[in-house]
């Protein structure tokens, strides 16, 4: 880069695009319009901003996708004096043209940066951010776990071993004593499935150690009023509100209620064109965790509370399918706990608790939890 188009951003506002990659980083550097840098760096954060601060620009705006890199570089750059933007990748605006390359992908996002295109994700502080990983590993070694489960499963019925009548299949105690202690026709069987229950052993320990720590999270200074407060809401554990708030921490960023039901992915599809409006499923898109976390309590809170109960039949009856009932119960529990996190009290009636009489009629019906506007 030459000294005369450095000079050209003295006392102006630049736009960088970064394609960030785990050795590689593509730069792109606009001002008003033109480009004066475009180039591949190492991913070296003093490099960067020693590139950055060379054009003496008045104010400096960078912008990456969001990905397996984290958001170290936003802190470096944020605590280097520029504005960083990290941005949702499903988010970024799609171009044509069949060649993709890193420097364009860095030009593209400067370029949109610029006209005001990109949507900012929320970063969290690196420590929430390392008590949200506890959350998160939780999870990866519940999965492991059930893998472990499916794996034993599988095993048994290939070699035609069934468990005795009246030892239901809870995978508790009296069921994993028969597994222990299950004659097999062959020694090798028994090797593999002892294999398996030492996989199954070491990641149920590791879920109890990760329950153990989170719940000793929960009663920390930093959450301990607004865990109590979600588990006044029925179908919300201190596991479960431990978990919703390391994903969510701030929700005053969410400024109406469809701003956290989109977040959660828990709004409709929508195809409208002319006077027909089409709903379809929900977008799946954004916290898939806390989604899922909201969707499991919405069947405990069916089951213990009546209202959520006759809200669950109602929905069912008319729409002909449970999973569709049942999300929208679940896209209500979120909205409660928005509501409960933002006044810190028990939350107040939310839809799945009001009366039929205040529900619409006719064919919107089907999907009026999850489109009507909630005053909250």
């Amino acid at each position: 880069m030459t000294k005369a188009r450095e000079k050209l951003a003295k006392g102006k506002r630049i736009d960088v695009g970064l394609d960030v990659h785990k050795k590689t980083w593509s730069v792109c550097v606009l001002c008003e319009g033109e480009e004066l840098y475009n180039a591949m760096l190492p991913a070296d954060v003093e490099r960067l901003v020693s590139l950055l601060k060379r054009f003496g620009a008045r104010e400096v705006h960078t912008v990456f996708e969001a990905g397996p890199t984290g958001f170290g570089l936003h802190d470096a750059l944020q605590a280097a004096g520029f504005d960083s933007m990290v941005t949702p990748p499903s988010l970024v605006p799609k171009t044509g043209g069949r060649v993709k390359t890193d420097r364009r992908d860095g030009r593209k996002l400067a370029t949109m940066m610029a006209s005001g295109f990109l949507h900012r994700v929320h970063v969290l502080s690196p420590k929430e951010r390392a008590e949200r990983q506890l959350s998160r590993t939780r999870g990866q070694m519940e999965r492991h776990r059930c893998q472990a489960m499916n794996q034993i499963k599988s095993l048994l019925l290939m070699h035609g071993i069934r468990a005795p009548e009246g030892l239901r299949e809870h995978w508790r105690t009296p069921h994993l004593n028969w597994l222990r202690t299950v004659p097999c026709e062959f020694p090798e069987i028994r090797v593999a499935l002892d294999a398996l229950l030492a996989l199954y052993d070491h990641a149920d320990g590791q879920v109890r150690e990760f329950n153990a720590r989170l719940e000793e999270l929960a009663r920390s200074d930093a959450y301990r009023d607004r865990v109590r407060v979600l588990t006044k809401i029925p179908g919300i554990a201190i596991l479960t509100a431990i978990v919703i708030l390391l994903e969510l921490q701030d929700v005053e960023r969410f400024r109406r209620a469809e701003e956290l039901s989109s977040y959660l992915g828990l709004t409709p599809v929508q195809h409208s064109s002319g006077e027909k409006t089409r709903l379809g499923r929900i977008t799946h898109c954004g916290n898939a965790t806390v989604r899922t976390r909201l969707v499991q309590s919405a069947w405990v809170q069916i089951r213990f509370d009546p209202e959520a109960r006759a809200t669950f039949d109602r929905i069912k009856s008319r729409t002909g399918s449970g999973k569709k009932a049942v999300t929208a119960i679940a896209r209500c529990l979120g909205l409660r706990v928005r509501r409960a996190l933002l006044d810190l009290a028990p939350p107040v009636p939310s839809a799945a608790s009001r009366s039929a009489a205040d529900q619409p009629k006719g064919r919107a019906v089907k999907h009026y939890v999850l489109k009507r506007k909630e005053q909250l």
